[in-house]
């Protein structure tokens, strides 16, 4: 009998701490669900003021896009300029007479030579191809008329070319 009794015992013991457990697991539940609403509300508030800042700040950005879109083109046209000038005549700069918060450094090594063509093409508003090769060996770039013609070929998106009797000539596309 006495291990009857302990085995009822155990299992009332048990079954205290099991539902003990249930029902602190369904307040959980509950707190659980009260606590996501919370933080639902927190959130969407959250985003309504970040997106209200961010439509404030759209046009700045907008701006800055833009700046950014210009400062690429002039770098560009700068290492195509250095490419055929020269670096040793932009070595020294003069760091008074410059403002600019960011340091500008252009590897004319890495231009390609219709990054050069263009920089010569830019100043005049058409060019035959002959004075072309000719002002890229003047600017001590030894390119042959092979290879002009193939990055004029390559690429037809940045130049024009127009053909008067036998002469070929040059123009940027507008």
């Amino acid at each position: 009998m006495n291990t009857v009794k302990r085995n009822i015992d155990s299992t009332n013991i048990l079954t205290q701490v099991e539902s003990s457990c249930i029902i602190g697991t369904v307040i959980r539940f509950a707190d659980l669900r009260e606590r996501l609403e919370r933080q639902y509300d927190e959130d969407y508030e959250y985003l309504e003021n970040n997106y209200a800042e961010q439509n404030k700040l759209l046009p700045a950005v907008r701006r800055f896009n833009d700046l950014e879109r210009e400062a690429k083109v002039r770098r560009e046209r700068g290492a195509g300029i250095i490419a055929v000038l020269g670096e040793e005549k932009f070595k020294e700069v003069d760091v008074k007479r410059r403002t600019v918060g960011k340091d500008i450094f252009f590897a004319s090594e890495s231009v390609p030579l219709w990054a050069a063509m263009r920089a010569i093409v830019e100043q005049v508003s058409e060019i035959q191809v002959v004075d072309l090769q000719s002002a890229l060996e003047y600017f001590k770039r030894k390119v042959s008329r092979q290879a002009i013609e193939s990055a004029l070929a390559s690429h037809k998106e940045t130049f024009e070319i127009k053909t008067r009797n036998r002469e070929k000539f040059v123009s940027l596309k507008r």
